[in-house]
C-alpha cells in the first residue's frame, strides 16, 4: 500500500509537467525525466496511486517510466493547447482515447469520475402558462449523436425533483424543454441539466455558461393553478424558479385559519 505522504510527493514531481516542461531545453527535459524516473521506480505507479491521481498524471508517469518523451511532449502540449483526447464508453466507463500511447492500460485511461458535462443555455421565457428552456448538454469528451437530455428541478431545501425531457432540436443540435409549474410545489427549485449517452449519465447545475441574448433578469407570471412563479439566476449566475401560491389565492382552510387568528 502506497502511503498519502508518498502519494503527495508524486502529485507535486509530475505536476511541473505542464506548460513549464515545454519552456525547459534537452538537456534540462533529459534531467527532469531521469529524476522522475528514480522517483516513480522500476514499477512505476501503485494501484492506490493510479486510484489517487487523475489520468493526465498517471499517463505522464506512464509516458516517463517507459522513456516515450515525445508522446510526453504530445500530451503535455495538447492539453496546454486545449486540445483533449477524445473518448469511448465501454462496459459504462469512460476511456481517454490516445492513439499514440500504446500499452497503456485501462486503468491509466480510465476518465470515468473526471468526465462532467458540457453545457449552454441558448434562451428561457414563458410559453404560455409553461416556462421554455433551450439549450444544448452532451457528455464532454465523448463523441457521440445519442444523447438524451432531461432538465431537472430541484428543490433548495427538500431535495425533491422534477424531470422535463429535452426534446432534440435538429436545427442546431440543442434541446428544447418546457417546465409546467402546475406540477411544482411551492418552494425554490434550482435548475439543473442531465445528459445521457451510451448508459452514462452526468448532471450540473444549468444557466451559469450561457448566450449573450439570455435575458436575465427575473420573469415573474402568474400561473396555474394560483401560483406565483419566477424565472430568475442566482448569485452564482444558475437558473432558478421560485414557486409560491398566488396572493389571494390561498386555499380555503387557510383563509378561514387566518381569519379565525385575527
Amino acid at each position: 500500500m502506497t502511503s498519502e505522504s508518498t502519494i503527495s510527493v508524486l502529485r507535486d514531481v509530475l505536476r511541473v509537467y505542464d506548460h513549464r516542461y515545454l519552456d525547459l531545453d534537452v538537456g534540462q527535459r533529459e534531467r527532469l525525466v531521469d529524476g522522475t524516473r528514480r522517483v516513480l521506480g522500476e514499477e512505476g505507479l501503485s494501484d492506490d496511486a493510479r486510484a489517487a491521481l487523475p489520468a493526465s498524471v498517471r499517463l505522464r508517469a506512464f509516458c516517463i517510466q517507459h522513456g516515450l518523451r515525445d508522446e510526453l511532449e504530445r500530451l503535455i502540449r495538447d492539453e496546454a493547447e486545449g486540445s483533449l483526447a477524445g473518448a469511448v464508453v465501454v462496459g459504462g466507463r469512460i476511456y481517454a482515447m490516445y492513439p499514440y500511447l500504446r500499452g497503456v492500460s485501462r486503468q491509466d485511461a480510465d476518465i470515468t469520475t473526471e468526465v462532467g458535462v458540457d453545457h449552454r443555455l441558448d434562451a428561457v421565457g414563458w410559453q404560455g402558462g409553461r416556462v421554455r428552456i433551450r439549450g444544448s448538454a452532451a457528455l464532454q469528451r465523448v463523441d457521440t449523436h445519442r444523447t438524451e437530455v432531461d432538465v431537472v428541478l430541484r428543490e433548495r431545501t427538500t431535495g425533491k425533483e422534477h424531470r422535463f425531457p429535452g426534446e432534440p432540436r435538429e436545427r442546431d443540435g440543442g434541446f428544447e424543454a418546457v417546465a409546467d409549474p402546475a406540477v411544482i410545489e411551492p418552494g425554490r427549485w434550482d435548475v439543473h441539466v442531465a445528459a445521457t449517452s451510451l448508459g452514462v449519465t452526468r448532471e450540473a447545475r444549468f444557466g451559469s455558461v450561457r448566450a449573450a441574448r439570455v435575458k436575465t433578469s427575473p420573469q415573474r407570471r402568474t400561473a396555474r393553478p394560483a401560483k406565483d412563479v419566477t424565472v430568475y439566476f442566482t448569485r452564482g449566475g444558475h437558473l432558478a424558479l421560485s414557486v409560491h401560491e398566488a396572493a389571494g389565492r390561498l386555499p380555503l382552510r387557510m383563509r378561514l385559519r387566518r381569519g379565525f387568528a385575527r
